[in-house]
């Protein structure tokens, strides 16, 4: 089991345990309680969970609010695949809008491949990345969440709302059981959902390891999207009831 895959089954158990000790997580991960500590290590040093008296839990101030440096490992190699993807669904000459994270910003390291295209984001990263292309390229503005490099505010929804857009390409924090796709306050849930609003068609990118781990605030149902880009493979009837509304999935 790689790093990043110990320390993603490490924060799922904590989600659903208060807490437990280094020896019984090492046999969880299978691995030895030497490597297990040093990923508690790293998860300490992100923040993302606290260590008292030998046992381990998550952080509880910020568990809501996964690091963007721990975010950025958890499942890549998907999250590029899940990229290759969305970009079928890019046109030359589209105007699109990318959300902030780490799903999204796969789009964007890739996005040279078309031509004459439009870019709104309020992903500081994005915008970089996007920047170096032949691409106009729009930056949401209003309050930068530190240590997160979005904007995230009122002022970031005001300006996004003076756009129509081709495609939106949404990312979430999870999905609920009776999927609803999720965001980690309120602000996130009104860009998102502001963002879908100006689009033609929107799009959700979701890797497997959103699912059944909701945030707090629900955004939209998954029928409301026009296409779920994902890994997860889901039964018949929960394909039926996802693509009611005429959505489609496509599964990578």
């Amino acid at each position: 089991m790689e790093s990043f895959e110990r320390e993603r089954t490490i924060l799922e158990y904590l989600k659903t345990n208060n807490s437990e000790s280094i020896e019984n997580l090492a046999k969880i991960c299978n691995s030895s309680s030497m490597t297990i500590r040093r990923d508690i290590k790293r998860l300490i040093e992100l923040k993302t969970i606290e260590q008292r008296h030998g046992f381990v839990s998550l952080n509880r101030d910020i568990s809501l609010l996964v690091p963007y440096a721990y975010r950025e490992t958890l499942n890549k190699e998907v999250k590029k695949i899940m990229a290759l993807k969305a970009i079928q669904l890019i046109e030359d000459g589209d105007v699109i809008i990318l959300d902030a994270g780490t799903s999204c910003i796969e789009i964007a390291y890739i996005l040279n491949s078309k031509k004459n295209l439009t870019v709104i984001t309020n992903d500081l990263n994005i915008a970089n990345i996007v920047s170096n292309y032949d691409i106009e390229v729009y930056i949401a503005g209003g309050k930068i969440e530190n240590k997160n490099y979005c904007s995230s505010s009122i002022d970031t929804i005001k300006y996004i709302k003076k756009f129509r857009v081709s495609k939106a390409f949404i990312g979430t924090s999870g999905i609920t059981s009776n999927f609803y796709s999720c965001a980690n306050s309120c602000d996130k849930s009104e860009i998102k959902k502001t963002m879908i609003n100006i689009s033609n068609k929107c799009i959700l990118m979701a890797d497997d390891s959103k699912f059944n781990s909701p945030s707090i605030i629900k955004v939209k149902s998954l029928q409301d999207f026009d296409y779920i880009i994902t890994n997860k493979i889901f039964s018949n009837d929960e394909i039926n009831h996802i693509q009611k509304n005429g959505g489609k999935i496509l599964n990578v």
